[in-house]
């Protein structure tokens, strides 16, 4: 059931991040709950993609941290989470806004880095129902999107 739960938390969250991001970073066309719906499905699949690299890199940090460790698990989520999610929410945006190669890798704007900064946020939040289903320890290591 918590896996459950965890996936629908990251669905939802992810439909509506990809609903804002189609108002805020496609001002000139109307944005859709179907289309969110979508986008949100091809977040929630990519993480499940980039979730193996996730754990790749999460499982090298905590080896060479120590394992078990509150810190460890900490600096490992940070330092191997949030860029791994950066680069999901980037090609999110280029799928929004076709950027240059440039532009991919640090957004078009303002508006779009805010909005991949907030899609990490937003990822990082919806951890919450599995970190607490594990009893308060991050899960670092393991396979997360």
């Amino acid at each position: 059931m918590p896996a459950l739960l965890y996936f629908l938390t990251k669905f939802l969250a992810y439909i509506g991040w990809m609903y804002l991001g189609l108002r805020v970073l496609r001002s000139g066309t109307k944005a859709s709950i179907a289309r969110a719906f979508f986008l949100g499905l091809l977040r929630l699949f990519l993480g499940l993609i980039f979730g193996v690299v996730i754990y790749l890199l999460s499982s090298a940090m905590l080896s060479q941290l120590g394992y078990g460790g509150p810190a460890s698990n900490a600096v490992t989520y940070l330092s191997v989470y949030v860029p791994v999610r950066w680069l999901e929410w980037s090609i999110m945006a280029a799928l929004l806004l076709s950027p240059s190669i440039s532009q991919f890798l640090f957004g078009t704007g303002k508006t779009d880095r805010l909005w991949r900064a907030g899609g990490i946020v937003i990822s990082c939040l919806a951890d919450i129902p599995l970190i607490i289903s594990l009893g308060g320890v991050i899960p670092t290591g393991r396979f997360l999107c």
